[in-house]
């Protein structure tokens, strides 16, 4: 939007440089800055923070899991306060995010065995009354029935010639006078073959010769195939 309004003042066009790499290495924030500065390499923590202490994610009764952050002082002490474990906030070895940071894995098994023993729905509303950041860690089968998927339509059914229908998650973005839509499915290899052959010059006596050499083929199903 922006360049089109250089462009209808008087400005010139102008072409956007946007691989799919850079925003990709954005992604990785601070780390190519520290390891510039310190030469260090992030040693791979899973879902756990090294900045923050507790944060990470934890499996629940259910199989499911939650992620919870605590990364300042005062969600750290309700945390433990809702616990049980209002101990933990004058103990040595948590008394800062430095300090639980440092003893991040001990931490996560406290809490990990609180969060065991509670299923993801009462994890998420026990840590939501005691104030604590905590949200649900969604598989694929709860994603699709969560009401702001659904309501945001991100699924949707498209034609399909073997299947009928195939679901496909909606097209973006959505422009509000022209949405885009999926019309057709992806083409077989070979579908369209004889058309853009045709528009090359080949007749159909020719196209037929070629598919019967196997130089080409049609996308169709063979005999055997049927």
């Amino acid at each position: 939007i922006a360049l089109r309004e250089i462009e209808h003042n008087g400005g010139k066009g102008q072409v956007i440089d946007l691989p799919l790499l850079d925003p990709l290495f954005a992604v990785l924030g601070p780390q190519a800055a520290n390891y510039r500065l310190t030469g260090k390499i992030k040693p791979r923590t899973g879902s756990r923070s090294t900045n923050a202490a507790p944060r990470n994610a934890y499996k629940c009764k259910d199989g499911n899991y939650v992620g919870l952050s605590a990364s300042i002082q005062k969600m750290a002490e309700r945390v433990f306060e809702s616990i049980g474990r209002p101990d933990l906030i004058t103990n040595p070895r948590y008394r800062t995010n430095a300090d639980r940071v440092k003893h991040a894995a001990e931490l996560d098994a406290i809490i990990g065995e609180f969060i065991a023993q509670r299923t993801q729905a009462e994890n998420v509303a026990f840590f939501e009354k005691a104030d604590v950041t905590i949200g649900p860690i969604y598989d694929i089968s709860q994603i699709v029935e969560d009401p702001h998927v659904l309501a945001r339509e991100l699924i949707a059914d498209y034609p399909d010639p073997d299947m009928g229908a195939y679901p496909m998650h909606h097209v973006v973005p959505r422009l509000s006078v022209t949405p885009a839509s999926i019309r057709t499915p992806a083409p077989k290899i070979g579908e369209h073959n004889e058309m853009l052959l045709a528009e090359l010059g080949i007749d159909a006596a020719t196209y037929q010769k070629l598919l019967a050499a196997g130089i080409v083929c049609s996308g169709k199903p063979t005999a055997a195939e049927e």
